[in-house]
């Protein structure tokens, strides 16, 4: 069964080709925000109750609690293919997500990023978000957009360097159309 982590700027198509994968190749969408959402109205959780105050005041939860929901959810998830959506973030997070998988004798398959050219990144956030005026995602602003691709760039952009010394990172063009980039994903994982 294939792990794998899908690496780039918001407004690259991480989250469609996630989407591909999970819908036409039975992947299973390991996403962090949902996971600490379902955390949140979960009764029995040990997590929970901190977990809600610190996503109301704003806070990111600590690595530690992500790492401990992830590795408890891989679990289950064994003998299924896993896309990691929105984790790792920085390199303490890759470095002990790898560790953590290893304890239970899992290793990730590919880090996969989906190289781009930012200004044309930009244009492309801008289109989305003059489309997307009915159905407005809650991060679809320019503003908010372009911090985070700043945060990427600060924190999660330096991971690539720990992915290409395991000889996990695969590299994709990542302006192409969908249907190209999800054909170079395939390529890489089967």
């Amino acid at each position: 069964m294939k792990k794998i982590v899908l690496l780039g700027p918001p407004g690259c198509g991480k989250g469609t080709q996630s989407k591909i994968l999970v819908d036409k190749y039975r992947f299973f969408q390991l996403s962090t925000g949902d996971l600490l959402r379902e955390q949140t109205t979960n009764k029995d959780s040990p997590y929970g109750q901190e977990i809600s105050e610190i996503m109301q005041r704003g806070d990111l939860v600590s690595d530690e609690i992500v790492i401990n929901l992830i590795i408890d959810k891989v679990l289950n998830l064994k003998d299924k293919n896993i896309i990691f959506d929105g984790f790792p973030r920085n390199v303490n997070q890759a470095i002990v997500l790898d560790e953590s998988l290893k304890e239970i004798s899992i290793e990730l398959d590919f880090a996969i990023l989906f190289e781009v050219d930012f200004k044309i990144l930009e244009k492309r956030i801008q289109n989305r978000i003059a489309e997307s005026v009915d159905e407005k995602r809650s991060d679809d602003n320019l503003e908010t957009l372009l911090k985070r691709i700043e945060v990427y760039k600060n924190n999660t952009l330096p991971i690539v360097d720990f992915y290409k010394k395991k000889k996990i990172l695969q590299t994709i063009n990542g302006m192409e159309s969908i249907e190209s980039v999800n054909k170079e994903i395939l390529k890489i994982i089967t």
